[in-house]
């Protein structure tokens, strides 16, 4: 995975995009008054943190409406930010594993495919709201890719 670094941020720059799911665990208030950012927080509130929005806060990201892959290349870059699983005590177990996956998966294929937008163009990057958050159909075109020393 450390040999292909531009791969690597690009799925970190879709998860930054498109977690998941956009919203974490709810988490409960203690028993007694908190804050939160410095907002009061009643004991007993229940929070559900927005990981969407967090992802594309512009006091963390440059430009966050932009897909930009090269920001996760860059020294310095927000990576602790990046939250597509949630984070803490509540983060998906199955982080590593499905990263893994995403890894493989879009490594195999743009090893053998040349991806171009169909008829249509490429999607917008907006999405319908849910538990899930789902872009609008668009259709793809998979050209297979030469092998190496084909004419």
């Amino acid at each position: 995975m450390g040999r292909l670094p531009l791969l690597q941020a690009t799925i970190s720059e879709t998860l930054r995009l498109r977690p998941p799911a956009p919203l974490a665990l709810p988490h409960c208030c203690p028993l007694s008054p908190s804050s939160l950012g410095g907002l009061p927080v009643v004991a007993g509130t229940v929070l559900v943190p927005n990981l969407l929005a967090a992802q594309q806060d512009p006091d963390i990201w440059q430009h966050p409406e932009v897909f930009l892959p090269e920001r996760f290349l860059a020294p310095g870059a927000p990576s602790r930010s990046l939250m597509p699983f949630g984070c803490g005590a509540r983060s998906c177990p199955g982080e590593g594993l499905a990263r893994a996956e995403l890894f493989v998966f879009l490594g195999l294929i743009l090893r053998e495919f040349r991806l171009e937008p169909g008829p249509g163009g490429l999607p917008g990057l907006r999405g319908s709201p849910g538990t899930v958050l789902r872009c609008p159909p668009f259709r793809l075109r998979m050209v297979p890719c030469q092998p190496l020393g084909s004419p």
